[in-house]
């Protein structure tokens, strides 16, 4: 993958994104490294245990620095291309930091055609179909840290990271929704990792959404809020905290950080758009079947 650092010195202002400071070389390796500000937390991907045992007031605080930080980007006419909870950093227990705008791209641009580089569980099914990257695919990623914020796991934890999920996600297959999730919660989610990305909320809608959840009139009473915002508060009070039942191990074909994937959104295309790719999918979602057997697989073709 080729790394580009030109678009982060447009996004220095913002105090939710990492302060970039430049480059530096490793004088034994000579490999170049990047400099910027330190976080002591880690990702937020190390953090999700933590963060799964919090309060929905501080979890709520966290989503809205992230989305506050992606909203800025997308101010500045930029994507982001590469939104997950890898290139999210934590800092003082609730302080969060967008990093890592190497992909980073304009807005009307795209990145090479047919190859696709990323985080499956994360991308969004037009990009993984080779649809350029817009901000609405940044808004379908910000909907799987939405759901890790409910779950404390990544999504599809538990699956190989391949060209079956990515089938899978394509075809409308999410996560499953964490039972006693706030329901005003579970509807932006929802909302965010729509198929079609014309549906998504932008990221200014979101933030006025989550803002209002956080910085709902403290000096009212709650009877005098308006009552939708009245319900909405009142089920982050009464949601309770605590573990789900999912697991926790990561299939061994997870994979949690960037890379070019070994399929390309062409092939892609040709299984979802074929006559079969019904019995394509069947046939490797149900037995594991690996590509290299491909040319093994009986297809009934009387009809």
């Amino acid at each position: 993958m080729k790394y580009d650092w030109k678009y982060h010195g447009s996004c220095l202002d913002s105090n939710d994104i990492i302060h970039f400071y430049g480059f530096t070389k490793n004088p034994d390796t000579l490999e170049y490294l990047v400099v910027m500000d330190y976080a002591n937390k880690g990702n937020l991907r190390s953090n999700l245990t933590r963060i799964i045992e919090s309060g929905w007031d501080q979890k709520v605080f966290m989503l809205y620095g992230i989305i506050y930080g992606l909203g800025f980007i997308h101010e500045q006419n930029l994507i982001h291309c590469d939104f997950h909870d890898g290139n999210i950093l934590n800092h003082n227990e609730d302080k969060i930091y967008i990093s890592d705008l190497g992909l980073c791209q304009p807005i009307k641009s795209s990145l090479e055609e047919s190859k696709i580089c990323g985080v499956i569980p994360f991308m969004a099914p037009e990009v993984l179909r080779g649809k350029p990257y817009t901000p609405a695919s940044d808004i379908y990623s910000f909907s799987m840290i939405m759901w890790e914020f409910t779950s404390g796991v990544p999504p599809f934890n538990d699956r190989a990271h391949d060209i079956q999920l990515s089938l899978s996600i394509c075809r409308g297959e999410r996560p499953e929704i964490i039972e006693n999730t706030p329901q005003c919660y579970v509807d932006l989610m929802k909302k965010c990792w729509d198929g079609d990305p014309l549906k998504r909320p932008s990221s200014g809608k979101i933030l006025e959404t989550i803002e209002k959840w956080v910085l709902y009139p403290k000096d009212k009473k709650i009877e005098d809020i308006n009552e939708e915002l009245k319900c909405n508060i009142m089920e982050f009070i009464n949601a309770p905290i605590g573990h789900n039942n999912l697991a926790t191990e990561s299939h061994s074909q997870a994979c949690h950080t960037s890379r070019l994937l070994n399929f390309t959104s062409k092939q892609l295309n040709e299984i979802l758009e074929s006559k079969n790719s019904q019995t394509y999918y069947a046939t490797h979602s149900s037995t594991g079947i690996t590509e290299d057997l491909d040319d093994c697989i009986i297809e009934d073709t009387s009809n």
